[in-house]
């Protein structure tokens, strides 16, 4: 007989904040699991993994169930693999003399996939900023692994605390493009710089799970790296893409430009990935101290503007050390999840 328990992925209430302006540090708190199997979606190679079950009451059964996974009952409640790959579990348990058993959940074991965030420091009064978005559609066409984040001044799409992150990470012109927050990215934008960046090996995981109601919009982070991190910050971003405002375009007489007799300005341009809002501080929360191989989750409740169209919104996450490089990122668009690779 199957259980009419709620099957579903478990999270951790670390961190929340009521008001957009409110920043603090991050610290973890106590789990906080859920009726049913409680298991991740993904791990790390050589992660600890726990299952739990929980009865409908919210009681912690697990010194009373047994874990099949592969088929095969395992000694105790925990498990790791040494080895990419994917497996599934299945818990059996007794209540009220009444023997019960679980669906099936797959779960995954994969390495950190190194991702790279371009943040375009713009404007729409900008003419010599076209390029650089077009930079990073051409850069997109070729790897998959990219995430962009488009910085407004002092225009129409500018956030408040824009002058802040420039102050905080030395942008002193523009155009500007930063690969990972601080490296440097000129014109013409080579490719092969940020291909010997996403060749690189990467410690840390990222998932995210958003859920936007009206207004009210709840994002949910996981984080495990194969490494300690000390002295590291969790940025979050709201983005917005599909934004129609005329571009200033100084390339328009230039004929080996893209943006070639286009228009100065260029009529209804597509802004894409624009920071509408920072959950974060705009640099960043600063992490308590990430042990290797260990579960952190982050939960965020924020209100957002009625303005922003809910099917061109996305969250980026970034983990950033003490010198503002970003080691790692994560893109999920809004109300859906984004397993760790």
């Amino acid at each position: 007989m199957r259980s009419p328990l709620l099957y579903t992925l478990i999270f951790i209430l670390i961190y929340s904040c009521s008001k957009p302006e409110s920043f603090s540090d991050l610290s973890v708190q106590q789990n906080s699991l859920i009726p049913g199997l409680n298991v991740e979606s993904s791990y790390l190679k050589d992660q600890l993994i726990s299952f739990n079950m929980i009865d409908s009451g919210g009681n912690n059964i697990t010194s009373s169930t047994s874990f099949v996974v592969d088929n095969q009952l395992i000694n105790g409640n925990t498990i790791s693999y040494d080895e990419i790959g994917s497996h599934d579990v299945s818990a059996n348990y007794t209540i009220d003399s009444q023997n019960y058993s679980t669906d099936l959940i797959v779960f995954n074991i994969v390495e950190p996939i190194n991702k790279v965030v371009v943040e375009d420091y713009t404007g729409t009064w900008c003419g010599y900023c076209p390029p650089v978005a077009h930079a990073i559609y051409e850069l997109k066409e070729v790897y998959d692994n990219i995430i962009s984040v488009g910085i407004h001044n002092n225009d129409e799409l500018t956030i408040d605390q824009e002058s802040d992150l420039r102050s905080e990470l030395g942008i002193s012109g523009f155009p500007s493009a930063r690969l990972n927050r601080t490296i440097s990215w000129f014109d013409p934008y080579q490719i092969s710089e940020v291909n010997s960046l996403l060749s690189e090996e990467n410690n840390v995981a990222i998932s995210i799970k958003s859920e936007l109601e009206n207004i009210d919009l709840e994002v949910k982070l996981r984080i495990v790296s194969n490494v300690e991190l000390v002295n590291h910050k969790l940025v979050i971003y709201l983005l917005e893409s599909n934004l129609i405002y005329d571009q200033s375009n100084y390339f328009n007489y230039v004929e080996d430009s893209y943006f070639y007799n286009l228009g100065n300005p260029i009529e209804n341009y597509s802004h894409l990935d624009v920071l509408r809002k920072s959950i974060t501080n705009i640099s960043g929360n600063t992490l308590d101290l990430i042990q290797p191989l260990t579960d952190y989750k982050f939960n965020f409740n924020v209100e957002i503007s009625p303005d922003f169209v809910q099917e061109n919104l996305a969250i980026v996450a970034m983990i950033v050390d003490s010198n503002n490089n970003a080691i790692n990122s994560q893109f999920s668009e809004v109300n859906s999840f984004q397993d760790f690779n």
